[in-house]
């Protein structure tokens, strides 16, 4: 069945207006013509869409479900002119990409760096978020590339093994655990600590070891920026439980020292991870490409770790 662009959009400003009049005034056109087309369609799907009231109109069932859809293509359609637009200003592509802050502060920028030597005239958008976020932008199609880590659970993304990270404790010059080579979480359990913000994936598991310990974390500041976490350590507010590649933009700092966290759920992997790797545009599967080997890609089920497993209820909004 062929569907006509301009009955559907007419039939989205008569949904959204829920009155053919104000439709009409909105499309520029006579209320006759908009009450024609909106029959035709009707004729064509073979069922109502809409309920003609005194006072405006109300969507059936199948109203609402076109709705739905027709938004869909109209969206896909406004997607694809802002592309097919890059192409005549010279721009091959454009990729949109959320990320967590361990990916943006250490591996990303040398990635972006390298792609971009290849692919010069690519339009790239970075966004940080959440890992949560992260894979609710790629699900909803506000991302096209995400970077989050295996504690993030990704149930419908198609994801890649990409980096190693691993948490690591940071403290100040002269705290009684500054000289410590390695540390454990019960090590930090009666320290006053700054913690990440409350969506955070590194939140979420300092919480959960926390309480398999039989205790909650002493966490007096929360703060979203890592390296403002580091910089309230230096001021002797609190230690701090952080990324190593997190720690790794502040490791100079004179005022603090890293010591590793040696537990077996402190290390994660950070992977690369799209809706859809076979309806990606070619500059996202050229970007994919350029930092992963594909053959080893790999379904969410398969690829998420048995970290991210364990704590899928405790990241669930």
């Amino acid at each position: 069945m062929r569907y006509d662009l301009v009955s559907l959009s007419l039939f989205v400003a008569v949904a959204e207006e829920q009155n053919l009049t104000r439709a009409a005034r909105r499309k520029h056109l006579a209320v006759s013509a908009v009450s024609k087309r909106i029959t035709e369609l009707e004729q064509q799907i073979g069922t109502p869409l809409m309920l003609r009231l005194p006072r405006g109109i109300e969507l059936t069932p199948a109203g609402h479900s076109l709705l739905f859809h027709a938004r869909q293509v109209f969206r896909n359609l406004d997607q694809m002119e802002e592309e097919l637009s890059d192409y005549v200003a010279g721009v091959r592509g454009h990729i949109r990409i959320f990320t967590i802050s361990a990916a943006l502060m250490h591996y990303l920028p040398r990635a972006i760096s390298q792609f971009l030597a290849h692919y010069p005239q690519t339009d790239i958008d970075i966004e940080e978020h959440t890992g949560i976020g992260v894979v609710q932008g790629l699900l909803q199609g506000d991302a096209d590339v995400g970077f989050f880590s295996s504690w993030t659970p990704a149930s419908g993304i198609e994801v890649w093994p990409w980096q190693q990270d691993q948490l690591s404790v940071l403290v100040w010059q002269g705290h009684p655990l500054a000289e410590r080579a390695t540390l454990q979480l019960v090590d930090c359990i009666d320290e006053k600590m700054i913690g990440p913000h409350r969506e955070s994936a590194v939140s979420h598991i300092l919480e959960r070891e926390a309480r398999k310990l039989g205790t909650t974390l002493n966490i007096g500041l929360r703060v979203s920026s890592f390296v403002s976490m580091a910089e309230l350590v230096a001021q002797q507010l609190g230690i701090a439980i952080l990324p190593v590649n997190e720690i790794a933009q502040v490791a100079n700092h004179d005022a603090v020292r890293c010591i590793p966290l040696v537990e077996p759920w402190a290390k994660r992997e950070l992977y690369v991870g799209v809706k859809g790797y076979a309806l990606s545009s070619p500059s996202v599967k050229a970007f994919i490409e350029n930092v992963t080997p594909l053959k080893l890609a790999t379904g969410a089920e398969e690829g998420s770790s048995l970290e991210a497993s364990l704590i899928n209820a405790d990241l669930k909004r």
